[in-house]
């Protein structure tokens, strides 16, 4: 047993868990479609798209944002629908992770080759229709294969991914990788962690039946509403502040520069895993998922207005450490209870498309808010703005009635 697996509490087939080693192994393959990602459009895509302008363009990447949103939305919607299909048909999703990563590492060499504006367009959008299929694969298996039990720590081992990618962005930004070199280091380490998930076994899916229809009751799909709302909210924030991260430091203070930014990610990233994790625990065994996510939006608008209020580069960092953290967390707990809330296995791909839908619709609202906003406001407007939208979720997520879900068996965890 690994250090990793002495983490969880010990889980049996039979005991209304999935086995330990199924859950780290999800865990790696998160890790590695995340790292697929998150440098590059963290740190990748703004350094190329400031090289291919001669100045950091924010018009530019609002563009590029805008139009990873709207692929990556359709794309994953797509692919999930199309899994649902397969499920159906007693076959598995597990098909795409494969043709997913394949297709991913392959969409770097477009990037690799763009050179100028529209061919950089045009390699994103590739980009985003590979991704998508990895991660609807994914997302959608664990959702099969884990019961309702273990819904908040499945959530909660979602963070894995923030720490992961931001390891990622710290190798590629410290050791000043070219554009070439990043990419590969990205293929390889998403292709490590991302296979052994792919060649293990499905757990039993005791009690896991399929529903006889696709559409929720009118309870579940109120509060499914809510909570699509709420998601939406909460990711206009956090997409917006991290696409724009290395600019609002380079306006705020000049004592950061991208790679000691890329340190302070990986910093908050590392801190949100646990707290993720263990939130996702205690939530499962007390039924408290939607008070979690309540509390850490608050801490997320909390994070933002101390950014917004900043008077020395100490408290920015504080106000991001406390954001990053909890923006983590809380988004990985919402997917959590999404999932638990979703009771067709068969639809798992689609309702979680349509979940998707509230992370990429955002960039197309990140761009639109940037650039109304930033030139002539500046950032402290913008993290105003922000911490008054999560505000505005934690109060959906807290005035909402929830509907009940079957609480596990406590003394069997």
């Amino acid at each position: 047993m690994t250090h990793i697996e002495r983490g969880f509490a010990e889980r049996k087939p039979d005991g209304g868990g999935v086995p330990s080693g199924y859950l780290v192994r999800f865990a790696f393959a998160w890790a590695g479609s995340t790292i697929a990602y998150q440098p590059l459009t963290t740190f990748i895509l703004p350094i190329r798209a400031a090289e291919l302008q001669g100045r950091p363009d924010p018009i530019l990447l609002s563009a590029l944002i805008a139009t990873s949103g709207i692929v990556a939305g359709i794309a994953h919607l797509g692919w999930g629908r199309l899994g649902d299909r397969l499920v159906v048909q007693g076959r598995s999703r597990r098909g795409g992770l494969a043709a997913g990563l394949i297709g991913t590492c392959g969409s770097y060499v477009l990037m690799a080759a763009a050179d100028d504006a529209m061919a950089l367009l045009t390699s994103v959008a590739v980009f985003q229709i590979m991704l998508n299929l990895l991660l609807s694969s994914l997302i959608a298996t664990a959702a099969d294969d884990v019961p309702p039990s273990d819904k908040g720590l499945l959530g909660g081992l979602l963070g894995i991914g923030a720490p992961a990618g931001a390891v990622a962005s710290v190798v590629v930004t410290s050791l000043a990788l070219s554009l070439a070199e990043a990419l590969m280091f990205v293929a390889v380490a998403a292709t490590i962690l991302v296979l052994p998930f792919r060649s293990s076994r499905t757990p039993s899916q005791v009690g896991l039946a399929p529903a006889s229809g696709d559409i929720p009751s009118d309870a579940r799909g109120h509060e499914l509403a809510l909570l699509w709302t709420a998601r939406l909210i909460l990711q206009v924030a956090s997409k917006t502040f991290f696409f724009f991260l290395v600019y609002y430091f380079a306006e705020g203070t000049t004592e950061l520069l991208a790679g000691t930014i890329a340190q302070l990610v990986l910093l908050g990233a590392i801190l949100a895993l646990p707290v993720s994790i263990m939130a996702g625990r205690l939530s499962d065994r007390h039924g408290a998922h939607r008070k979690a996510l309540v509390i850490l939006a608050t801490m997320m608008s909390a994070g933002l207005a101390l950014m917004a209020v900043q008077t020395h580069w100490t408290q920015a960092v504080a106000g991001y450490l406390l954001f990053a953290i909890a923006s983590t967390a809380c988004l990985s707990l919402h997917s959590g209870l999404y999932m638990l809330t979703l009771t067709n296995r068969v639809g798992n791909g689609t309702g979680l498309g349509l979940l998707n839908l509230a992370n990429t619709l955002p960039s197309v609202l990140v761009a639109a808010l940037a650039s109304a906003v930033v030139p002539s406001q500046g950032y402290d407007s913008l993290c105003w703005i922000l911490a008054a939208a999560v505000a505005l979720a934690a109060i959906i997520l807290a005035c909402s009635p929830p509907h009940r879900h079957p609480l596990p068996e406590a003394s069997s965890r």
